[in-house]
């Protein structure tokens, strides 16, 4: 996005190109790309593995411990519980716990009335080669998981040593209040067959999709229905579907109980470190899209994608001895301790690998990453901002590799239709999990860039169907609470890894002042570096008030602590005598674009136009009317306005501004009005609005920015109400305008 920044007072005035979508016969029935909001609500996150939603939070597992919660109506990202466990780190070790982590979360399906929240996660093994995946459930209590409210459900023992890898963890509820667990196969990849000792074998729990059911006070029970019976020899009735490699998410239809994952496939033509195969017996390396109507045995490692057979080989004789029969596969292997003969083989409903596929051909070809998503049913008593009727009864599908996200039609006998598009260019950065909240919206956690560097940069999007003719409500919007601060200093970086502004909210103390009140506080103060770093590494209490405590971290290194206050103090802020003073509104702007509130017209913070999101209020076919009571009586000799135009969404900078002061509230006198033209095309334009005038004594001040009504003719939603963001309201900048040094 190409956009002109300024720091001082000014009108900022973007072109902004719209979300275009690809348009195909297939498609024909669903809104175009222009009708969809695709909102980045949450960034600076670690390794996110997956995401749970209970009405206005939705709950994010990072791989490396930390449990936040993203609070949907102030937009704040928190981190509630940090757990200690496994996960790949550098080291002697570092080929120690590839995969492991917190890997899987859901809230209780009654978890308005229980609170409880279940994970999945690495539980540390020390110096063992063996260490447990754990599901327990945590209560969410005051704003945070309670760990001392553990309850373990159950645990899947794995091995942690030799690049282990295919951890899986996706937990779902299904509609009975069974809870569905993926377990990934926990092989060494070097080691062909390995997953005999796990997938295909019926005495282990690796390599499977686990159907339990959670008991009252921990544990579980064994419902009806799953692949073997209680009391089976050689079984273990935990056991739903076997033969999975890496079910990397789960997800069941609440309507069908039918279950549904993305499996992950190996390389193609795979055989690990086998000698003496022929490579034109071995399939490609088949990722799979399956759909589970009742228990059964899908496959690996001895099929793969349409029930092509790996070749059966003898270890001892270092020879492939023939293939598998899919209706009767035999599990020979010395080290497979369940039975031998598996139940017939299931077939994926979509499968495809890294050439382009020739029965699923729109999926492309390259790197591919399968990730199972939910089936989507439209509810007419929904929000207008959830999918339409028209993707009801599809299933949702993402790859991780390839950046995008389809959709599968399911008839009637929920067998597959077509694979569809999403409708919309955008390239999801690698998917790990999709859902949907009551609305209707669709959200999508993005892991960021591949690998375990805990600053990967992930995100979560959400997506919302808005019929505004390809307005304001199409941007791509970030919800950045660290606002003003420099973006690349690695200080930023670590204030939102460590989730800083969970505390220092802008605006107050809530919990703890905002980073704009510990600048404001300390800007004068010769040694403010070192004390605040004294501050952060041991903590500190009574500062700002006797019930705002900072507890330590004393866990930073010192280096990132310096980092942290060095960033700290290239916060950008605008001071002016209105700053602080929350203006009262004629009317509230746009419930999509509400900001933080009035404070957000008076934070010192000019707004970012690539986030329109936090940092405006934004008013469709409303003027902006605001008025500030000062406490007192001051000179005024300086207003202005920060606003900013993004003519290709309908976002249009006010027509006239007019600055009225009054000394008692009521009578008000007109004291400076400025104007701006209504652009001719869409084009890239700058204007700076500062407007001095005679001194004047003031108690209040209102600002009443117009809005240009109706979008013009030249434009492609001609007729249409138009947007007006405002983010600054400013009074005599330059009189007291401080160096922050």
């Amino acid at each position: 996005m190409r956009h002109t920044r300024l720091l001082v007072l000014i009108f900022t005035v973007i072109l902004s190109p719209l979300i275009k979508g690809k348009t195909e016969d297939s498609n024909s029935l669903f809104p175009p790309a222009k009708d969809f909001a695709i909102e980045t609500i949450a960034t600076d996150l670690s390794n996110p593995m997956e995401m749970s939603i209970a009405g206005d939070l939705v709950f994010i597992a990072e791989l490396h411990g930390n449990i936040k919660v993203v609070d949907l109506t102030t937009g704040v990202t928190r981190v509630v519980a940090h757990l200690e466990v496994d996960y790949r780190k550098k080291g002697p070790k570092w080929s120690w716990d590839v995969e492991s982590g917190v890997l899987g979360i859901a809230v209780a399906p009654d978890f308005e009335k229980t609170n409880w929240v279940y994970i999945c996660y690495t539980r540390p093994g020390g110096e063992s080669v063996k260490h447990d995946h754990v599901v327990s459930r945590f209560r969410y209590e005051d704003g945070m998981l309670n760990e001392a409210t553990e309850q373990v459900i159950i645990k899947i023992p794995a091995l942690r040593d030799k690049d282990r890898i295919h951890e899986a963890g996706s937990l779902a509820f299904g509609p009975k209040g069974n809870l569905f667990i993926s377990s990934g196969d926990n092989q060494d990849h070097t080691q062909f067959h390995y997953a005999a000792r796990t997938s295909t074998n019926s005495a282990v729990l690796n390599g499977k999709i686990l159907r339990i059911h959670p008991r009252e006070n921990g544990g579980y029970t064994i419902p009806d229905g799953n692949l073997f019976p209680i009391g089976t020899p050689k079984t273990r009735p935990e056991i739903y579907v076997m033969g999975c490699r890496n079910p990397f998410r789960i997800s069941i239809d609440q309507r069908t109980s039918h279950l549904y994952w993305g499996e992950n496939g190996p390389a193609d033509h795979y055989c690990g470190s086998l000698q003496n195969v022929d490579k034109k017996l071995l399939p490609l390396g088949f990722d799979e899209f399956n759909q589970a109507r009742k228990p059964g045995y899908f496959g690996w490692p001895f099929f793969i994608g349409p029930n092509e057979s790996y070749p059966d080989y003898s270890f001892e004789k270092k020879e492939v001895m023939g293939v598998f029969d899919p209706s009767k596969a035999i599990n020979h292997f010395k080290e497979n301790t369940g039975i031998e003969e598996l139940p017939p083989t299931q077939k994926p409903l979509i499968w495809y690998s890294h050439p382009p596929s020739k029965d699923f051909p729109s999926l492309g070809s390259g790197g591919a990453s399968a990730v199972g998503g939910p089936v989507y049913y439209h509810n007419d008593s929904r929000s207008n901002e959830g999918l339409p009727k028209s993707f009801n009864h599809h299933w949702f599908i993402a790859d991780y590799a390839r950046g995008w996200v389809k959709m599968v039609e399911l008839d009637n006998n929920e067998n597959l239709v077509e694979i569809k598009d999403f409708p919309t260019s955008h390239r999801f950065q690698t998917p790990t999990n999709i859902k949907f909240n009551e609305a209707g919206q669709l959200f999508v956690l993005q892991y960021g860039r591949g690998g375990w560097d805990p600053d990967n940069g992930g995100s979560l999007v959400r997506i919302s169907h808005r019929i505004d003719g390809g307005l304001a409500g199409n941007q791509m919007i970030a919800a950045r609470p660290l606002r003003g601060l420099p973006p690349k200093h690695p200080g930023t970086a670590l204030m939102g890894r460590f989730n800083c502004v969970a505390c220092h909210q802008p605006g107050g103390t809530l919990i703890g002042p905002s980073l704009e009140m510990i600048v404001d506080r300390y800007a004068d103060l010769p040694t403010r570096k070192t004390y605040l770093k004294g501050q952060i590494k041991k903590g500190s209490k009574g500062i700002w008030g006797e019930v705002h405590a900072m507890p330590p971290h004393d866990f930073l290194k010192d280096e990132q602590v310096e980092e942290i206050v060095d960033a700290l103090f290239q916060l950008k802020l605008i001071n002016h005598e209105a700053r602080n003073l929350p203006p009262i509104l004629a009317s509230p702007p746009s419930p999509n674009y509400p900001g933080t509130g009035p404070a957000e017209l008076v934070d010192g913070i000019t707004g970012d136009p690539e986030n329109l999101k936090s940092d405006w209020l934004g008013f469709e076919g409303e003027d902006l009317v605001a008025t500030i009571d000062f406490g007192k009586t001051i000179s005024v000799e300086e207003l202005g306005l920060s606003s900013c135009q993004v003519t290709s969404a309908g976002v249009f900078l006010p027509p006239t501004v007019e600055f009225s002061v009054s000394l008692n509230g009521k009578d008000f006198k007109s004291v400076a009005t400025t104007t701006t033209e209504v652009p001719k095309k869409k084009s890239v334009d700058t204007r700076i609005l500062s407007t001095k005038i005679k001194e004047v004594k003031a108690r209040h001040l209102r600002v009443h920015a117009k809005n240009l009504g109706t979008i013009p003719d030249w434009h492609q939603a001609k007729g249409r109400k138009a947007w007006l963001f405002i983010d600054e309201i400013l009074v005599n900048p330059q009189r007291s305008r401080k160096n922050h040094r």
